[in-house]
């Protein structure tokens, strides 16, 4: 069977599920360690990559696609970047995982994906995205774009 996987790290995205507490409380939380860089990627470019080996039909074999956007922040350096495009002071808040798997288990995951959310997380506090070569720029939407594009308007909301 002829098949592509994109390989993929942090989703951009992840702050946006506490975009509120970006609006009233000036922080974001995550179970991620705040000085370990992540490799980043919009999922805008994960559907546009995504499509893109659907739609080619030349290709056979099986192989990994690596996607990773043009940035490798730290949490506490995606809140400097947040904190310039909003125009006000944002923190970055790591939480415990023990507290991040009760949180998930309370907004209605089942155990068993909460606990294999936390050990994603514990995995990417150990490095895994450092295993993997990955050339930085495979997907087009820098941090700083992506904040101003989308995480401006539900900070705001």
């Amino acid at each position: 069977m002829d098949y592509r996987a994109p390989a993929l790290p942090f989703f951009m995205e992840n702050p946006l599920r506490r975009a509120g507490t970006l609006g009233a409380q000036g922080s974001f939380s995550l179970a991620n360690t705040a000085d370990r860089p992540l490799p980043t990627v919009a999922t805008r470019d994960v559907a546009a990559t995504a499509a893109a080996l659907l739609l080619d039909i030349s290709w056979s074999g099986q192989a990994r696609v690596p996607l990773v956007g043009p940035d490798s922040l730290t949490p506490d350096a995606m809140a400097e970047v947040i904190s310039g495009v909003l125009g006000r002071t944002v923190h970055y808040r790591q939480v415990p995982l023990a507290d991040y798997r009760a949180a998930l288990v309370r907004h209605g995951a089942s155990r068993t994906t909460a606990r294999e959310f936390a050990a994603m997380i514990e995995a990417q506090n150990d490095g895994i995205h450092d295993v993997e070569p990955h050339t930085p720029g495979t997907a087009a939407t820098g941090f700083r774009q992506w904040c101003e594009d989308t995480l401006k308007s539900a900070a705001r909301s």
